[in-house]
C-alpha cells in the first residue's frame, strides 16, 4: 500500500515556492526567477519514518500554486483534493510575511476545513550573506504560535534556503508528519 498524500505550495510571487520544490526534487537551484504561470504539480515517491510511522511508502504530490494576484481565480481549482498547504514567504519581504494569513484564510476557504500548515521562511541565504532588514526568526515563531492559538491548530514555522538547501527536506517531512498527525487523531485513521 502507498499512501498518495497532495500538498499545495502557496504564497506571494517571487518568495521561493518553485526553487524550494526544484531542491526538493533534486533539481538544483535556478537563479533566474520564473513565474509559475496558474500551477505546476511535481510528484516524488518516498520512504517516509519517524517516531511513530516506520517505513511507510508515500506518493507526495506538489502543486506548485501561482502567487500573483491575477491568478487569484483559477488558484480554487487546484486546492482540490490536498491534504496540507506549505505557506511560504520570503524573509527579506515584509509584505510577503504580512500576506500569510490571506493565504492561510485562502486554502481553509477552499478546503471548507482546517487542514495542515507548515510557515516556511524562506531565503534565509539573504539574511546570513548581508546585513538586512528581515524578519526575524523570533518574531516568525511568534507569529506561528499565535496563529495556533487563534486558529486552534498546530501551524509549525520552520526557516530554509533553496539556495543553499538548508532545512528543505525538513520541510516536505513536516507536512507529511503534520497530515499523518491530522487525519490520524481527527479521523481515527491509524497508519
Amino acid at each position: 500500500m502507498i499512501l498518495r498524500v497532495k500538498i499545495v505550495i502557496i504564497g506571494d510571487g517571487g518568495v521561493g515556492k518553485t526553487s524550494l520544490i526544484r531542491r526538493y526534487l533534486g533539481y538544483g537551484f535556478n537563479p533566474k526567477y520564473l513565474k509559475t504561470i496558474g500551477a505546476n504539480f511535481y510528484s516524488k515517491k518516498i520512504t517516509y519514518s519517524d517516531e511513530k510511522v516506520k517505513n511507510l511508502p508515500v506518493q507526495l504530490v506538489v502543486w506548485d500554486l501561482a502567487g500573483q494576484p491575477r491568478f487569484n481565480e483559477v488558484r480554487s481549482v487546484y486546492y482540490r483534493g490536498a491534504k496540507a498547504a506549505i505557506v511560504v514567504f520570503d524573509v527579506t519581504d515584509r509584505g510577503s510575511f504580512d500576506n500569510i494569513e490571506n493565504w492561510i484564510n485562502e486554502f481553509w476557504r477552499n478546503m471548507n476545513e482546517k487542514l495542515p500548515i507548515v510557515l516556511v521562511g524562506n531565503k534565509i541565504d539573504l539574511v546570513e550573506s548581508q546585513d538586512i532588514d528581515h524578519v526575524k526568526t523570533e518574531e516568525a515563531l511568534k507569529f506561528a504560535e499565535t496563529l495556533s492559538r487563534k486558529y486552534d491548530i498546530d501551524i509549525p514555522y520552520l526557516e530554509t534556503s533553496a539556495k543553499v538547501g538548508k532545512h528543505v527536506e525538513d520541510v516536505f517531512k513536516e507536512a507529511i508528519r503534520a497530515v499523518l498527525d491530522y487525519f490520524m487523531k481527527k479521523r481515527g485513521i491509524s497508519v
